[in-house]
């Protein structure tokens, strides 16, 4: 009878051990928020070995420092990332447990199984049309940039649109959070008859180039080199090319549209229309009166952000940028009782030439220069370029051109999604993509005005 017991004891142990090997993935529950978190377990040579995944954020594993599993408890700790895990594996398929990190915590239960994100309009092929991988040169900048060509299948002189995505560091897809919008919009166009060619920034996933150095005129740079590589397509219709720039990349489309009298239409989703100053503190202020952040903070704050980007757009120095900002950050409610080092931790990364250049853009120089077809769009939701003042600015600096069209979107955010609060914290978890009338309207402008 004790051997039995005693085999029955170890036959448990060694299925626990089994159970917990594998995938689980779970949700953070952050407040209004929902932070998918994976963790990949396995066990080699007698140790455990855990990877992390947060496929909202990136699409790369990290390795966890440390982990353990006794008494079915699992507990994982790193501290590089300021984080623990403690969960209890309550069934074969189910841990029930708590993440903490910078001292919050929250809880993360954890189901067995792969994690994969509901995008529903994500095209998948195979595809109805031509797609290529293709690299082109920006020779002024001495560098090959790598993206993807669709076509319509047969010969034509087709028209051509090139994407240009926004701020930060962006693959061909323009892919963020699990969305990638720029996917959907050439396989939506290619569909109705246009080749569309979207390229990886400079320095991203398959480009050359550096991308910390660069600023809102090398991407332009970029872009000019796109046009020029599809002038070369004897599939293309060298005279009916134009630029689609989301964000920042409607910046890039009025810098290249406002000098190059070729350029035969540019499409603006949600571009600025004010100087990027003012637009970023409209957008901070949008964001915290989203947040229901008290009004007397937020004209704090705005005055905080006003006087912040006015040191830094007056200074071409990172060290003299950021030695006035200390000296102004030690006068204000914000920051008067934090030491040096904190001062220094504060203003570290607020400085740098590509945010000098976005502070520094002004709309003003390049719309009245535009005479080619325009279209703009933006969402009433969008707290990032807020549609309102935008939409307004950019009317006005195109004043001049008969051949302008507006749009605006009830309830759609910066990513063109049906949205809550207009807030980052939902787009992930928006399982649209772009909503589908942006889609047609931008295909139905196209072909009155292109085709």
């Amino acid at each position: 009878m004790k051997n039995f017991i005693l085999f029955f004891a170890l036959l448990f142990s060694f299925t626990s051990f089994a159970q917990i090997e594998g995938t689980w993935n779970g949700n953070i529950e952050i407040p209004n928020q929902k932070l998918p978190f994976v963790i990949h377990i396995s066990k080699a040579n007698n140790q455990w070995k855990a990877m992390g995944e947060s496929p909202i954020q990136t699409n790369e594993k990290f390795p966890l420092e440390k982990i353990t599993f006794q008494n079915d408890t699992l507990k994982i700790s790193d501290s590089k990332l300021g984080m623990n895990y403690t969960g209890v594996l309550k069934n074969a398929k189910y841990i029930e447990g708590k993440f903490s990190q910078g001292g919050m915590s929250f809880s993360l239960n954890l189901e067995k199984g792969e994690f994969k994100l509901n995008r529903p309009q994500e095209p998948q092929p195979p595809f109805s049309y031509k797609n290529e991988d293709v690299t082109f040169e920006n020779k002024e900048a001495q560098i090959k940039l790598a993206g993807t060509l669709t076509m319509p299948n047969g010969k034509g002189k087709f028209p051509a649109v090139v994407l240009v995505s926004g701020s930060g560091p962006q693959n061909r897809n323009e892919e963020v959070l699990g969305h990638k919008p720029f996917l959907l919009i050439a396989d939506y166009l290619t569909k109705n008859g246009y080749a569309v060619l979207r390229f990886d920034d400079r320095g991203v996933a398959a480009s050359e180039g550096d991308f910390t150095k660069a600023t809102v005129f090398d991407f332009a740079s970029d872009a000019k080199a796109a046009i020029k590589y599809l002038k070369t397509i004897k599939d293309i219709d060298s005279k009916k090319i134009g630029i689609l720039g989301h964000s920042e990349g409607g910046e890039v489309a009025q810098i290249i549209a406002s000098q190059d009298a070729t350029v035969n239409f540019i499409v603006l989703m949600a571009s600025p229309g004010i100087k990027g100053s003012e637009g970023l503190v409209l957008q901070n202020d949008a964001f915290s009166k989203a947040m229901d952040i008290p009004e007397l903070t937020r004209a704090l704050n705005k005055k905080l952000n006003e006087k912040t980007y006015e040191i830094i757009m007056s200074n071409d120095s990172k060290e003299k940028a950021e030695k006035e900002l200390k000296e102004y950050y030690k006068t204000t409610v914000h920051f008067k009782n934090l030491t040096n080092e904190e001062l220094d931790n504060q203003i570290k990364g607020l400085y740098s030439d590509h945010i000098r250049q976005l502070l520094l853009f002004n709309p003003m120089d390049y719309l009245p220069k535009i005479n080619c077809k325009v279209l703009a769009l933006n969402g009433t939701k969008d707290l990032q370029v807020t549609s309102l003042e935008n939409l307004a600015a950019i009317e006005k600096g195109l004043s001049h051109n008969k051949k302008l069209k507006i749009i605006s979107y009830e309830g759609l955010n910066h990513l063109f999604q049906p949205a809550t609060t207009g807030l980052d914290t939902e787009y992930a978890e928006i399982e649209t993509t772009i909503e589908p009338v942006v889609l047609e309207d931008i295909t139905k402008w196209l072909n009155e005005n292109v085709k």
